[in-house]
C-alpha cells in the first residue's frame, strides 16, 4: 500500500493512475494531518509525500512518520526546495516534473521482494 500526500488533487490523481496501473494500492491525503492519520490507521509499505503542504510542511509530516516507523520508506516528492535536513531523514526525493518511470524507479528500489513488510501500527498507541 503506498501513500501518496499532496495538496493538489490533480497531482494526486494522476499519480493514482500511473501507480494503480502499475499494481500498486494506493491511498490518498491532500494535507499532513489527514496522511498521519492515513499512516496511523492503515499498513502502509511506503509514503509518497510532497514537502509544501498546506497547515503542516512535509518535514513535519515526515518526523511524525519515522518516528511512529522508522522502517516505513519516505520518498519526497516536491517541486520546491527542500531543506538538506528533511531529505536527509527521507529515503527519497524526486523532483515534481521529473516523469512518472522516475518516480516508479524510486519506488522499486525501495519495494524491493527483499523489502522488509509493512508493520502494522494498529497496536501502538499514539
Amino acid at each position: 500500500m503506498i501513500l501518496s500526500v499532496d495538496d493538489s488533487l490533480n497531482t494526486l490523481f494522476s499519480r493514482y493512475k500511473v501507480l494503480n496501473s502499475e499494481g500498486y494500492a494506493v491511498l490518498s491525503a491532500t494535507d499532513g494531518v489527514q496522511a498521519l492519520q492515513i499512516f496511523y490507521q492503515n499498513i502502509v509499505d511506503l509514503v509518497l509525500l510532497d514537502f509544501d503542504l498546506q497547515g503542516m510542511h512535509g518535514g513535519l509530516v515526515a518526523e511524525a512518520m519515522k518516528a511512529a516507523a522508522p522502517d516505513v520508506p519516505i520518498i519526497v516528492v516536491s517541486g520546491v526546495e527542500v531543506p538538506e535536513h528533511y531529505i536527509a531523514m527521507c529515503d527519497g526525493y524526486v523532483r515534481k516534473g521529473d516523469g512518472p518511470e522516475v518516480l516508479l524507479g524510486a519506488i522499486r528500489q525501495l519495494l524491493s521482494p527483499t523489502s522488509l513488510p509493512a508493520i502494522d501500527r494498529s497496536l501502538k498507541v499514539s
